[in-house]
């Protein structure tokens, strides 16, 4: 049970919309019979155009022009007809447009259908019936948004003794950074989880929502963990971009996970400030965990060997090589991969944590297109493994 602190604390937290923050309606998006809207959050679409009766040619732009082939749409289309109507809509973008296959969900549910599309060069074809007067959301992925975090977080909360939702600072546009803080005094051993750096990338969330559900979970095995490992879970980095349905960057026009050698941006400031904190304070990071999404699942780790920038050595130096073999045993009917790699100036998160901290830390990358039975599976694993090697 929430204690009055945390109640107050959520209420302030789910207040995610800035009051002078309204999502707005793509241009040229309302015809006789049929609308495109996206005023809800993660909502995302440019503009529409009507080719002929019953076809339309939808537009997606990005934040800013030089950008990764990440599309993210979701729009919602209502049928404003007085009977059933078949819509075929022709999705256009500059690059990478299937990248995030259509999916269509009702009003209200959490249920989400593939929708079947034919593709070419810089375009998404499908088609989607309707009944009179009906409404559904279409989009690249699952919606995940900003509310659904700080509901989720407090959700988690089992010991309300030693876990609490707290605030670690705002984003550029006046949003939360909410995150689950795990604490045992007796303990000065850390596990730190972060998500959504980059708003598209839902698969990575479904693993690290899957993940922070078990570990926080009654299961022996986790809440024997819990009684040795202090915790910091942060699942929502970005809340301005997650909002505004950005394909990769901040409000701020920036990528996140490119910033957080200079930390020009409040989210990787607010991160760095608890987490330097932390360490002066006796508190070790013994690992960190950085869940994203690509075309395939891989673990990006730092190179065997390597030794961080502080000129602390890794403790026990093969833990991660040793987790990501047990995972990939344990499921091996999932194809994962790992990709070492160092690359001091890149600005990513994992490589600061290591630089920073001498901590393992592994940007742990989900298939976009992976089966969400299978993001579950390989989760779990990860989890077990990892809190059979966290001494």
């Amino acid at each position: 049970m929430l204690s009055l602190a945390s109640v107050a604390l959520f209420s302030q937290l789910t207040l995610q919309q800035p009051q002078e923050d309204k999502p707005r309606n793509p241009d040229g998006c309302s015809f006789e019979q049929v609308e495109f809207t996206t005023d809800f959050a993660a909502g995302r679409l440019h503009h529409c155009e009507r080719e002929q009766e019953g076809q339309f040619k939808l537009y997606l732009k990005p934040e800013k022009e030089d950008i990764n082939p990440s599309p993210w749409y979701a729009f919602a289309v209502e049928n404003m007809a007085d009977e059933s109507k078949t819509f075929t809509i022709t999705l256009f973008a500059n690059k990478g447009i299937s990248r995030y296959k259509p999916k269509r969900s009702s009003i209200g549910e959490d249920m989400w259908h593939p929708i079947p599309f034919s593709e070419g060069d810089g375009w998404l074809k499908f088609e989607v019936t309707l009944p009179a007067k009906e409404k559904e959301i279409i989009a690249g992925q699952e919606i995940i948004d900003n509310v659904h975090y700080i509901e989720w977080l407090s959700s988690l909360i089992k010991e309300p003794e030693r876990s609490k939702v707290i605030s670690l600072g705002v984003s550029s546009e006046g949003r939360n950074l909410a995150a689950l803080e795990h604490t045992v005094p007796s303990s000065d051993k850390w596990l730190i989880l972060i998500g959504r750096q980059h708003p598209p990338e839902v698969t990575g969330a479904i693993a690290l929502l899957h993940f922070g559900e078990i570990l926080f979970s009654d299961e022996k095995y986790v809440s024997e963990f819990r009684k040795q490992y202090n915790i910091l879970l942060v699942p929502n980095m970005n809340p301005d971009g997650v909002y505004h349905g950005n394909w990769r960057l901040t409000a701020a026009g920036v990528d996140m996970n490119r910033d957080w050698k200079n930390q020009t941006l409040p989210e990787t400031q607010a991160l760095a400030k608890y987490l330097t904190k932390l360490t002066k304070g006796g508190g070790k990071i013994e690992f960190a965990i950085d869940f994203h999404s690509t075309h395939r699942n891989v673990f990006y780790t730092m190179p065997k060997g390597y030794e961080p920038s502080s000129g602390v050595p890794l403790r026990n130096p093969q833990r991660v090589y040793n987790w990501i073999e047990e995972i990939a045993e344990m499921v091996d009917s999932v194809e994962l991969d790992y990709q070492p790699g160092a690359h001091p100036d890149s600005g990513v998160f994992k490589q600061f944590i290591t630089d920073k901290f001498a901590a393992h830390a592994v940007t742990y990358e989900v298939s976009d297109s992976e089966e969400r039975d299978n993001i579950k599976r390989v989760a779990e694993a990860a989890l077990i493994s990892l809190i059979n090697r966290l001494d």
